[in-house]
């Protein structure tokens, strides 16, 4: 175990450093970012980044973990919220407003519940985890089905919103059952270790493939728009066969 410990350290820093790069990636490319759902992709990347750095504040610096946890808490609310707005500009689904609305009061009211009943403001509680990981999985589920049905004119591999939401999809779902056995078990110095290495290398990989995005929705995205956008310059000349055949 204490052989462990600093591949731990190292993989806790990794992950910080991870966290950054996709928005650090955007801010190079930031004035093409230029359709609504990029531009709240961007919101996005600059929370995540704003509260990574202000967690590893925290915890690094000032050793505070009361802080740390209420800025995780309100991170997770951020979060849901932008991703809501993402998703609700990325389908088709009629009653979409409805479906996010609700979702949105729910999980802003049980997330004030849980805090206000919370035994140890140095406790975090994993349950809206849960519910934020099911949810957006079975949302990125059905924006998968919907690109299926419609989307015909473009491969899904050149959308910056399929890497996205494949990154998304990775997280959420390769975290559900983690974050739901935590609960009873996060106290089990085992069981945080095999927490630690799960979801540290969930998220590397997650913000590796946003960052794919952020590269995918500047160079294909754009240079398809400029395609779209281009007239086409064809001079077929006059058609006159008898031009070159004087004698006849």
């Amino acid at each position: 175990m204490n052989k462990l410990i600093p591949i731990l350290q190292n993989l806790i820093y990794t992950t910080y450093l991870a966290e950054l790069l996709p928005f650090s990636t955007s801010l190079f490319f930031l004035k093409k970012i230029n359709n609504r759902g990029a531009k709240v992709f961007f919101f996005y990347l600059f929370a995540l980044a704003f509260f990574v750095s202000l967690s590893a504040y925290f915890k690094l610096v000032q050793n505070d973990r009361a802080h740390q946890i209420l800025g995780n808490r309100i991170f997770l609310l951020v979060e849901f919220t932008l991703l809501s707005i993402y998703y609700h500009f990325h389908l088709k689904y009629k009653h979409k407003k409805i479906v996010f609305g609700i979702a949105l009061i729910i999980f802003f009211a049980y997330s004030g519940f849980d805090y206000l009943t919370a035994k140890s403001s140095k406790e975090f509680s994993f349950i809206p985890l849960v519910m934020e990981c099911l949810f957006f999985a079975l949302i990125i589920v059905y924006f998968f089905y919907e690109k299926i049905q419609f989307n015909i004119s473009t491969p899904i591999l050149n959308t910056y919103e399929f890497w996205v939401s494949v990154a998304f999809l990775l997280y959420f779902a390769g975290n559900f059952f983690l974050f739901l056995f935590s609960k009873s078990m996060y106290n089990n110095p085992a069981f945080r270790v095999q927490f630690t290495i799960i979801y540290n290398t969930i998220t590397i990989l997650k913000d590796i493939l946003l960052t794919v995005a952020v590269l995918i929705c500047v160079y294909v995205n754009n240079k398809k728009n400029s395609l779209d956008g281009d007239p086409i310059e064809i001079d077929l000349g006059a058609f006159n066969p008898l031009q070159n055949k004087p004698n006849l």
